[in-house]
């Protein structure tokens, strides 16, 4: 099938809010690709090598290397935010955006692997005590919306 809409067309104002709200989602990042090589204020940070070496030392970095992260962190939350600022503020195409849209998903996506770089890695139990936990939170979630839908109705 033939697209309608060419890459070149601008951006329109709801296509911006609705980039700049899906940034905004916790985990909106999922599936999205770390990029290979971010630059910030002049200088080139290997991302994607860099944030893999971190995640495989989860937990056991040396407090030089948790200050490197640190300092990675910020550049790759600023880089983020000049992003994110050109999306709402700049004329782009739909072709421009979308590519920065996922620049900025990719360096979320760095960005919660760094932060978690420095906690002690969790047990296979606690995961899954974890994961429990959340599944218990869920199900009661869903069965209050069930049942105050139905007091609802009652009461009508």
């Amino acid at each position: 099938m033939v697209s309608l809409v060419s890459d070149e067309e601008m951006i329109s104002k709801v296509e911006r809010e609705n980039m700049l709200i899906k940034l905004d989602k916790e985990f909106a990042f999922a599936g999205a690709t770390i990029p290979a090589e971010v630059e910030v204020d002049g200088e080139r940070i290997k991302l994607r090598a860099f944030t893999f070496e971190v995640s495989k030392k989860r937990g056991r970095l040396t407090p030089s290397e948790v200050t490197e992260v640190d300092r990675v962190i910020a550049l790759v939350r600023k880089r983020r935010r000049e992003i994110v600022t050109r999306i709402s503020r700049e004329e782009l195409t739909k072709a421009e955006a979308k590519e920065l849209f996922e620049a900025a998903l990719g360096l979320d996506r760095a960005l919660d692997t760094l932060y978690a770089a420095p906690l002690p890695k969790p047990s296979v139990k606690e995961e899954a005590n974890k994961a429990k936990l959340e599944d218990g939170r869920r199900w009661l979630n869903l069965i209050r919306k069930v049942y105050s839908r139905e007091d609802k109705r009652k009461r009508e």
